[in-house]
């Protein structure tokens, strides 16, 4: 559900008409049904509009019911059986609910173009606002909070209780908590990389989520959360992120976590409880970490791991086992004259 602090949600669009702007066909319903958001599949009301790429992707459905589902030929009969309102059919369902959706959801005005900061900004009393920050309308700025220099925060967004939001940091589309710590630099709540292949090339997905900040949080310099494409992206209370960081769309951080210099997270994974990772390590898409689990500097994680685990390596494995391969490898090296000298 796109939040209205931060979208505007267009007046309702008939089925037949989102068919027609997605450039796809309407196979099944009432050409009048009435939309009114977007949303993700299977969390779609009968006011949604959605889609889906493949078959896999409904494997664990058991029942839906979105407004309006764009899908590639084929998958018709099974979202009928599951509950869908409307199907529209498209060789390209990404790009055609992108196309319908621009009709339907835009995003606000980042800040007002007449003022840098909007007499529409719920600002404390006691909140300090610094020179050349902008804040846009809609915005709550919370008791004890500080504004750094040239520091933005965007249209709705909502500022806790004594932060600091350091010199030149972004905020849009985000929730902020009590005591958090922005430091400079910091962009919070861009789009996220992801693109939309076809024949007229690539085209970049919109995004129409959010990020929630919890408190307690500290986000280092120039470091980069993204906002969620539906949804929110989510960092947990008193989570500690270092300078050049990456945390893609989507992404769900746990509580109470550790995440070192040059470190990248992609986009859905879900970082539990107290996960610690060593500089510049990496985790790919869609993956699970655990409770406790501590990854080491440079290893990139492609797989889930369960929690209490120490992984390490490229690619990362367990911890033990990493080490019984390097400690493999030196003796190897070792008996063929690997120390000697060229």
């Amino acid at each position: 559900m796109s939040d209205s602090r931060f979208y505007h949600l267009q007046a309702p669009l008939f089925a037949h008409l989102a068919a027609l702007a997605g450039e796809a066909e309407l196979v099944y319903g009432n050409p009048e049904h009435s939309l009114g958001d977007v949303e993700t599949l299977e969390c779609a009301t009968s006011a949604d509009m959605a889609f889906v790429r493949n078959q896999a992707y409904l494997q664990d459905m058991t029942t839906l019911d979105a407004g309006l589902c764009f899908c590639p030929p084929g998958l018709e009969t099974k979202l009928k059986a599951l509950g869908v309102h409307t199907i529209a059919i498209s060789d390209n369902p990404d790009r055609a609910f992108l196309r319908a959706a621009s009709g339907l959801v835009q995003p606000r005005a980042l800040i007002s173009p007449d003022e840098a900061i909007s007499s529409k900004a719920d600002i404390a009393k006691d909140a300090q606002i610094s020179a050349r920050a902008c804040i846009g309308p809609g915005a709550i700025i919370g008791e004890g909070s500080r504004i750094g220099p040239g520091a933005i925060i965007g249209t709705g967004c909502v500022i806790g209780r004594n932060c600091s939001i350091g010199a030149g940091a972004a905020i849009s589309y985000s929730i902020v908590g009590d005591g958090v710590d922005v430091r400079p630099g910091a962009v919070i709540g861009e789009a996220g990389l992801g693109v939309i292949g076809g024949d007229a090339g690539i085209q970049a997905m919109a995004h129409f989520g959010q990020v929630h900040i919890a408190n307690g949080v500290r986000i280092g310099a120039n470091s980069t959360i993204d906002r969620a494409v539906f949804g929110s992206t989510y960092i947990g209370a008193r989570s500690q992120i270092d300078n050049l960081v990456h945390i893609a769309h989507n992404v769900q951080v746990g509580s109470d976590c550790v995440l070192a210099a040059l470190c990248g997270v992609a986009g859905s994974t879900v970082l539990g409880n107290n996960v610690m990772m060593g500089g510049r390590a990496g985790i790919i898409d869609h993956i699970q970490i655990g409770d406790g689990v501590q990854i080491g500097a440079g290893a990139l994680v492609t797989r889930n791991i369960g929690s209490g685990e120490s992984w390490s390596g490229y690619p990362a494995r367990p911890l033990r086992q990493y080490l019984r391969e390097q400690a493999m490898l030196e003796k190897l090296a070792a008996s063929r004259g690997g120390d000697d000298d060229a």
